[in-house]
């Protein structure tokens, strides 16, 4: 159900962008990725957002969770560098991401080692979506998907100051519905 959630969210700040700007943004500018990550831990879990947007602007949340709510949830904004922007764009360009169709799987209510990852890319028709629910799904796709999540993990390890920016709905998980995980 997470899926359902961030892809309903996704969807709807693609529809009604009027909606779901960014504060401080200038203009509405296309999204061009958006990338969540769930870390779970033994009393709590940390989500991790970034969505990246055409001008090369991004917004970025960090949330503890307990319980299926947040409990802390703190956004960061700012402009990714060139070198930054370059090397994304060419990992999401490249001919090995392009051609990345993973299949829409069954979630099942209960998980051994969550570790979430969903990931959307705007393309010419749409969005290339993907949504793996642990580390054993994303083992088939490893050598595609490995560019993008080092540069993941490298851009979200930086040093940014919290902005006032309010949580944007894309990035804000459904709680509606629970998964277990043991």
């Amino acid at each position: 159900m997470i899926r359902l959630g961030l892809i309903v969210c996704v969807l709807l700040g693609v529809v009604f962008p009027a909606h779901s700007q960014v504060s401080g943004a200038k203009k509405e500018s296309s999204l061009r990725l958006l990338l969540s990550e769930v870390q779970p831990g033994s009393m709590s879990s940390e989500h991790y957002c970034m969505l990246v947007f055409s001008d090369h602007r991004f917004h970025a949340e960090k949330a503890s969770r307990s319980g299926g709510k947040d409990r802390e949830r703190t956004a960061y904004e700012g402009e990714l560098s060139d070198a930054d922007w370059s090397a994304l764009d060419g990992i999401l360009d490249s001919q090995d991401f392009r051609k990345l169709n993973v299949p829409q799987g069954y979630v099942p209510l209960a998980v051994r080692d969550i570790h979430a990852f969903t990931i959307s890319v705007r393309r010419e028709n749409g969005f290339q979506n993907m949504e793996f629910i642990d580390d054993n799904s994303r083992k088939p796709y490893d050598s595609q998907l490995k560019p993008l999540l080092h540069w993941w993990k490298a851009t979200r390890s930086r040093r940014m100051g919290p902005s006032k920016a309010p949580a944007d709905s894309r990035c804000v998980l459904d709680s509606s519905h629970g998964i277990v995980s043991f």
